[in-house]
């Protein structure tokens, strides 16, 4: 009996040395580094908690638009070959935080407010992630869901 209590106590103290490691904000940023194309994006748009309206853009691959995601924690959006939107950017689980944003329009950079992405998959050649918010316009709709595919 003092033998399985022995063995007992040296496979619990085992244990008490283990620890799982979770995945690190730096290992998932690593994941993302790079430049995107958009591959397409999904928009849905609700009522009442109820799906009324899907909308799917797919992107020409003659005039592809792109995100830029740098390893010093900038990055950008790009279309023509033109940013259209620059930003700071960190990663915190599987969440995408997007700060200090402008877009350009007419000529000049305006701020955005900041925003954010779930991250649904990412590996070497893929990121697919989304947002939801508020639709402001038209009133028939409460609440959409955007989902953007991108590739290497």
């Amino acid at each position: 009996m003092k033998k399985n209590y022995a063995l007992l106590f040296i496979t619990l103290l085992g244990l008490s040395f283990y620890s799982c490691k979770k995945d690190s904000s730096e290992k998932n940023t690593n994941k993302i580094i790079g430049v995107w194309r958009i591959d397409y994006r999904v928009f849905e748009f609700y009522a009442g908690g109820k799906l009324i309206d899907t909308n799917t853009e797919s992107y020409d691959k003659n005039k592809p638009e792109y995100v830029s995601l740098n390893d010093d924690g900038t990055g950008d959006f790009k279309a023509f070959g033109n940013a259209y939107t620059k930003f700071n950017y960190t990663i915190s689980n599987t969440t995408i935080n997007f700060t200090n944003a402008s877009n350009f329009y007419n000529g000049k950079w305006y701020p955005l407010n900041d925003f954010k992405y779930t991250i649904i998959t990412s590996n070497a050649n893929e990121l697919y992630y989304a947002t939801e918010g508020t639709v402001v316009s038209p009133s028939s709709y409460d609440k959409y869901i955007t989902r953007v595919h991108l590739v290497k």
